[in-house]
Formats: C-alpha cells, structure tokens, sequence
C-alpha cells in the first residue's frame, strides 16, 4: 500500500504536490510544536539584525519548504527519468565541478539542508561517478526505498553504520577520491561528541563535522559547497556549486572547519526560507556554556545575548 500511494504522488505534478505541501505547512506552523520552536530559536540566533517580523516570516516560509522537500521525495526515487532530469532548469557551477575533477584528485561535494540537493544530484550522478552517505532510518521499507531512488542513475551509496560504539563510514569514499571521483556528505549538522570540532556559524561556535577536512587532508580534494534552489510556483530547481572560503584544506581542522562553515552560511543567508531551521544546529556547546535549547532561554535572553552562549544559568 505504501509503495502504491508513493508512485501515486510520483506521478502528480509538482505544483499540485507543492501546494499540498505549502497547506500540510501552514497547518503545522499554526498547530505550533517543538519544530517551530526550535526554529525560532535558530532563526533569532542566526539573525539578530533582523526585525521580529521579518525572523517569524523567514520561518513561517521555512515549514511550507520543508513540506516541499518530503513531498518531492515519491518523484525524485521513483519518478518517471525524464520529468526528474527536466526539473533541474539550470546548473550555476558546474565549470567549477569540471574543473575541480581534471585536476584528478576527486571532488567532495558538501551537500547542506537547502532547498533540494536530491533532485539535482541524483540525475547528475548518471554522468559524474558520485558516492554517498545513507543513514538508514527505522523503517526497513523506507530505508530501502531511498537506497534504491539514490542509486537508481548510478550513484554509489555507503551506509553509515556503527562500530565499537562510533559511527563508521568505512574506506569507500577514500577510496573514491583516490579514484578521483565526486563524494558527498552533509557539512551541517551536529556530528556526536568526539567526532567535530567547534566552529563559528553565523558567529556561534557550532559543533561541526571534520570528515570533509580529514578526507581532504588524506586525498587534496577539492571541495564545493553546492544546494538545489527551489524556484517558485513549481517551475524546477537551480542547482548551486559554490567555492568555499580559504582555509577548508587547512591541516588545522579548526579553521577548515570554520572555512566550509562560512561557506554554507553564505548560501543559507542567499535563500534563508529554504533552509531546514527545526535542526539543532547548536545543542552541543563548548565547556562551561549553557545549552542554547533550553525552554527558559529565548525567554529570558535577547538574540544577541544568546549569541554568545554564555548567558548566566
């Protein structure tokens, strides 16, 4: 039945799916709940020079997005081909990625939560040899769903597993690059303890991955930073490869970690509204610094205070 109603939505177009999405949205800002609280949070902390209003709205066009992007799922991986490749309307880049491959030392793409990185990327890998991280999710039926779309034009796919208590993504994507082929990981997110450095994003120090450092240490990749643009009232996507700051093949993981950051702030600050807010971009925080997600703390503290993450417990 699932698979059923997904190859339904597949087959609807995109503008009737994202109005559904765009209402599911509206819905679930006025129903309220943890996912706009925290995105409230983030968005207050993100841009203290913002006006009241103008954060609520970045965040109240944020859920309609983010509705766009689970709805636009059914078609990316198990669409008809040739209505996925027509939707990417434009490429802004890809001289960059062409040229970032002749060099022969592979490609790291550091995919963000922007828009839709998938719609472009998955078509794209028909062309471009592209190996990716998968994290399985609960449901065997949907894990495999989203392994089959991701690989379903050739792209490799590598399942992040656990080993001695550690998640492992094993040597498939050095290898990758040594190859000199394209991989992609995700750059923001909150990796577990052990496993980041800390990092301003948006001038808060932010838990942050040092995968991409590490792998281009071993290998001198490249790396872009690169998103899919969602164009109004359903007319396709623009697929974005942009360079990142100096400094993201430093030896010192810190400032490459700072460098890759900068850079997905620069694209979130282009398109504000399409990025996915409800994350807990910064629940970890540095030694002696109060959780910036406590349910006191927006209440009690400014943006711009809570910007530092040391306000009094």
């Amino acid at each position: 039945m699932l698979n059923f109603i997904l190859r339904l939505v597949a087959r609807l177009p995109l503008r009737l799916v994202h109005g559904l999405a765009a209402i599911v949205g509206w819905f679930a800002w006025h129903l309220g709940g943890e996912r706009k609280r925290l995105s409230l949070l983030n968005v207050d902390l993100c841009f203290p020079e913002l006006s009241a209003a103008e954060r609520r709205r970045i965040v109240y066009r944020s859920f309609g997005h983010y509705y766009k992007t689970l709805s636009e799922y059914p078609l990316i991986y198990l669409g008809d081909a040739d209505r996925l490749r027509a939707l990417t309307v434009e490429i802004r880049g890809q001289d960059l990625l062409d040229q970032a491959l002749a060099e022969g030392k592979g490609v790291i793409l550091a995919a963000m939560h922007l828009g839709s990185f998938e719609v472009s990327a998955i078509p794209m890998s028909e062309r471009y040899t592209m190996t990716g991280l998968f994290k399985p999710v609960k449901y065997a039926a949907l894990s495999d769903l989203a392994l089959k779309g991701r690989s379903r034009f050739g792209g490799q796919v590598v399942p992040i597993v656990k080993r001695n208590g550690k998640r492992a993504v094993g040597s498939q994507l050095l290898r990758a690059l040594k190859r000199g082929e394209i991989i992609y990981a995700v750059p923001d997110r909150d990796p577990p303890r052990g496993q980041g450095v800390f990092a301003p994003f948006f001038g808060i120090e932010a838990h942050s991955p040092v995968l991409i450092p590490k792998l281009v240490q071993a290998t001198g990749a490249r790396v872009l930073i690169c998103y899919g643009e969602r164009l109004p009232k359903a007319r396709g996507f623009v697929m974005h490869f942009v360079e990142p700051p100096a400094g993201y093949d430093s030896e010192d993981l810190q400032r490459a970690a700072a460098a890759i950051n900068a850079g997905t702030e620069a694209c979130v600050r282009a398109h504000p509204e399409q990025y996915w807010w409800g994350y807990m971009r910064f629940k970890r925080r540095p030694d002696g610094e109060i959780s910036l997600y406590r349910k006191t703390a927006r209440r009690t503290a400014p943006p711009t205070a809570a910007r530092d993450g040391r306000e009094a417990a």
